[in-house]
């Protein structure tokens, strides 16, 4: 399912599509500010999508053999719920 079609569904549910287009945007916007931040979205019966911190590490390029050095970075992770969605 894409964008496109949740923005659909939505739609379904509100009056138009317009609304539902601009629904989901901010939903979207307010979920990237909040992981910027460093807060966790918490979506239930769906799961949490968290910022976490990966490490700074060295790995060799297969092509020149040359050691590099990644740096360390932010990252998204999501963790599936344990309670299944009710139809």
């Amino acid at each position: 399912m894409d964008k496109r079609e949740i923005i659909e569904v939505m739609a379904r549910k509100t009056c138009c599509i317009k609304e539902a287009k601009d629904a989901f945007e901010e939903f979207l916007t307010s979920s990237k500010k909040a992981l910027f931040r460093g807060d966790k979205v918490h979506l239930k019966g769906i799961g949490t999508l968290y910022v976490k911190m990966r490490k700074e590490r060295r790995v060799r390029n297969p092509q020149t053999r040359e050691i590099m050095k990644i740096t360390p970075k932010r990252v998204i992770r999501f963790k599936p719920s344990e309670t299944p969605l009710e139809d």
